[in-house]
């Protein structure tokens, strides 16, 4: 063992900071260079080596290049040159004409085939020399002419790692001639499973520059042929499937399979990407680190094709947002948001037209691009979404009017289309529509989920009935009804008799009196008229009697019934007793209506029920009618106590 190597193990072992003075400084080092090259710790020399180079006199910078291609120059051990490369190139740029030289040196040392180096060295330094031709043409030049020059005779390993290599060359530099190279060694046996697989990923390359659907889809065939070449020439490789599997689940996509298929190789496709990333760990040159990214990339592409392919399937969405931001334009702009490319190309085109049929085809998700678009000019999917929406306008001038399925039978017009058919005065109508779109906004980014949650449930079942799925005014009517009982309900179960006065009324009195009927009836009216233009109270002659608030739409009414309870308030009992009287104001108009009930019979010594309780649609089938009709019930809890009273009545029980 050289004495420099026995200090600089001891240095090392120590693991302090230190410098080449510590080993006799590069007065001692230069002559014992040839020796340390060959020694396992010569890799340790390098940074110390480079940094003080920086430094050095001009006179004394001849000596440390020459240290640093001495030390290169007699290494021949696999690991001792990959780890030199490493460090290396945490250094780049090297001082002077460093760089020149160590890429000319690592392209000779890869060149050798004496025997004296292994393959697994050969293929370090071809590697090292690589990296070094990265931001050079000329060195990348020199480069692809040893590429051109392999031979099917040399060393297999070196073969092996030498293919993936030129692969790697070929996503980066594009010359064409390095896809002849994969093909020539795609040939042998023994390499076939590393070439084939870069001819997959050189075709991937192809397919992501094509702007034609038709040739960007046989692109993307013949890039998974490849993928699936060298899978079956190799053992199981989690990159190669994930590859495989993302592939055909876009060409699936793009060729319009059912949805359901895609949920199963999208999980393939996210288990492979775990495994590539399990196996591979963080090690190895920083061109396999950006393979490992394209691989997250195509893996997050999967996903989001399977969710959006699901979302498509429906009419309109429950979360818009989350849909169109994270689903819709992620996908139509995936090579820029999911791949991370600077350009559209073979991605978009097979994706894009079937969202744009779907959003042309589905009045209620176009409805719902454009109302987001309105809301969110400034988001940096903006353009896109103007994009898609001059598409979506496009197919259907060209296809005529689109069909809508039952489930969006009634089409929902937004809310600058409503304004710009009334007759407010042109000069008035855009600052009115930015004005309710705020309005609604704000009262939208307010909706609790609890309250989204009973008017999901009450509109999906409100779906099976004709008056509300075929009848644009009843729909109106409904809808308005329901969104207004549940905040006026939230209302109420939040408000305390100090700061609303006029909801004393719901709490326990100190005499023990009961409300009236008609103190929920106004409280409602009052809630209700300053939202709903159009409405009145017991207005008369309604079938043959006097309702307690009717709301009309066009030739259409909707009537809200107002009872109290005192014996027994369940739906079903509310249903029995009240039933005929509020569908008896359905007799002419649509089979919709409201039964909206003062609950005093309960007494509410556990506190007030859940919002989502207090809500229930039921069924009144008529003798000799065919259609039923519709009721919901919606309870107001009476009776309530203050939450200090709940406490002292607990209290007062465990006495």
């Amino acid at each position: 063992m050289h004495p420099i190597e026995a200090k600089l193990i001891e240095i090392v072992k120590d693991g302090r900071d230190w410098q080449l003075e510590d080993l006799g400084g590069i007065e001692e080092i230069a002559p014992a260079a040839r020796s340390l090259g060959t020694t396992p710790m010569m890799p340790e020399l390098l940074s110390p080596l480079v940094l003080e180079w920086r430094h050095a006199k001009e006179g004394d910078r001849e000596v440390y290049k020459g240290v640093l291609l001495n030390l290169l120059e007699v290494a021949t051990t696999d690991f001792i040159l990959l780890e030199a490369v490493d460090i290396l190139e945490n250094h780049w740029p090297l001082p002077d004409d460093g760089d020149e030289n160590c890429f000319t040196l690592f392209l000779a040392k890869a060149s050798t085939r004496n025997h004296s180096l292994s393959g697994f060295a050969r293929a370090a330094v071809l590697d090292g020399a690589f990296r070094w031709a990265s931001d050079n043409r000329r060195r990348q030049l020199r480069l692809l002419d040893f590429f051109l020059g392999l031979s099917p005779s040399d060393d297999i390993e070196f073969l092996r790692r030498a293919a993936k290599i030129v692969g790697v060359a070929y996503s980066h530099w594009r010359d064409k001639e390095l896809v002849e190279v994969l093909h020539k060694l795609a040939q042998l046996e023994v390499v076939r499973t590393e070439a084939s697989f870069e001819l997959g990923m050189a075709a991937l390359s192809e397919a992501m520059d094509r702007s034609d659907s038709n040739a960007a889809a046989t692109a993307f065939r013949e890039a998974r042929d490849w993928f699936a070449e060298s899978e079956g020439a190799s053992e199981r490789s989690p990159e190669t499937n994930l590859y495989i599997d993302g592939l055909g689940l876009l060409l699936s996509f793009q060729s319009g399979a059912a949805s359901p298929s895609f949920g199963a190789v999208s999980a393939c496709v996210q288990q492979n990407a775990f495994e590539l990333h399990a196996w591979s760990g963080y090690s190895g040159p920083s061109w396999l680190g950006a393979r490992r990214t394209e691989a997250a990339c195509w893996s997050a592409l999967a996903s989001n094709i399977a969710g959006l392919a699901v979302s498509l399937d429906e009419p309109s969405w429950w979360d818009p947002a989350t849909v169109i931001e994270e689903g819709i334009l992620s996908v139509y702009s995936a090579g820029r948001s999911i791949l991370r490319r600077d350009q559209h190309g073979g991605v978009e085109s097979l994706v894009r037209p079937r969202i744009r049929e779907s959003v042309a085809t589905q009045t209620g998700q176009a409805h719902q691009v454009r109302i987001w678009l309105q809301q969110n000019t400034n988001h940096e999917w903006a353009k896109q979404a103007q994009d898609l929406l001059a598409q979506v306008d496009a197919f259907i001038e060209q296809s005529g009017s689109p069909k809508n399925p039952p489930e969006t039978a009634i089409e929902r017009a937004s809310l600058t289309a409503i304004i710009a058919r009334s007759n407010i005065p042109e000069k008035n109508k855009i600052t009115l529509s930015g004005v309710v779109e705020n309005a609604m906004s704000l009262q939208l980014a307010n909706l609790t989920g609890s309250e989204a949650a009973v008017i999901e449930r009450c509109c999906q079942e409100a779906r099976n009935y004709c008056d509300y799925s075929a009848n644009a005014n009843g729909a109106r009517l409904f809808d308005t009804v329901l969104l207004w009982l549940v905040r006026f309900i939230f209302s109420r179960l939040e408000l305390t008799k100090g700061n609303d006065p006029t909801g004393a009324y719901l709490f326990e009195r100190d005499d023990g009196s009961l409300p009236r009927e008609d103190e929920l009836q106004n409280d409602f009216f009052r809630w209700v008229a300053t939202s709903a233009a159009g409405s009145d109270i017991e207005p008369n002659n309604i079938a043959s009697g006097r309702a307690d608030i009717r709301l009309k739409s066009g030739p259409e009414r909707i009537v809200v019934e107002v009872k109290r309870e005192e014996n027994d308030c369940s739906f079903d009992a509310l249903l029995a007793s009240y039933a005929a009287q509020t569908t008896d104001y359905q007799n002419v108009s649509i089979r919709l209506g409201v039964l909206l009930v003062l609950d005093l019979a309960t007494p509410n010594r556990e506190g007030t029920p859940h919002l989502t309780s207090l809500f229930e649609m039921r069924e009144v089938q008529r003798c000799g009618e065919s259609v039923p009709r519709l009721v919901l019930i919606v309870k107001v809890p009476g009776r309530r106590k203050r939450p200090s009273d709940l406490t002292r009545l607990a209290k007062s029980r465990k006495r």
